[in-house]
């Protein structure tokens, strides 16, 4: 499994992961059983701590797509169906945080859409 993570970026390493495991996930890479690697594996093969590793498998944990049972490896759920069609409200947060900064930066609703349909689009695997 390709992760790349970039000490350099903005983005804290954490939620780097988190994003492109989330991303693995949607895409199909990962499917509902497939096994994570362990922390301490997963901490190796992208050359973090172990507690950035941890702290990106319980995000996703909490998003529904992880099941982190205690003492048994980490496996992905899939696509939430928790949530009923509905956006996790941790998510929701995040993404009105993202809107406000762009907003405060001038981007306007038409430029929000657009960035929003090209995200969506590469996300699904698109160009």
């Amino acid at each position: 499994m390709e992760i790349t993570l970039d000490a350099d970026s903005g983005t804290p390493m954490f939620r780097q992961l988190a994003d492109q495991l989330r991303v693995k996930i949607s895409q199909g890479e990962l499917v509902a059983g497939d096994p994570l690697p362990s922390v301490r594996q997963m901490a190796a093969a992208v050359r973090v701590n172990l507690n950035t590793v941890a702290k990106a498998y319980r995000l996703l944990a909490e998003e529904g797509l992880v099941d982190l049972s205690h003492g048994k490896t980490a496996r992905v759920i899939g696509m939430s169906t928790k949530t009923s069609g509905r956006v996790p409200a941790s998510a929701q947060r995040e993404l009105e945080a993202w809107i406000a900064r762009l907003r405060t930066q001038g981007v306007g609703n038409k430029q929000l859409e657009r960035a929003f349909s090209r995200a969506l689009a590469l996300s699904l695997g698109g160009r």
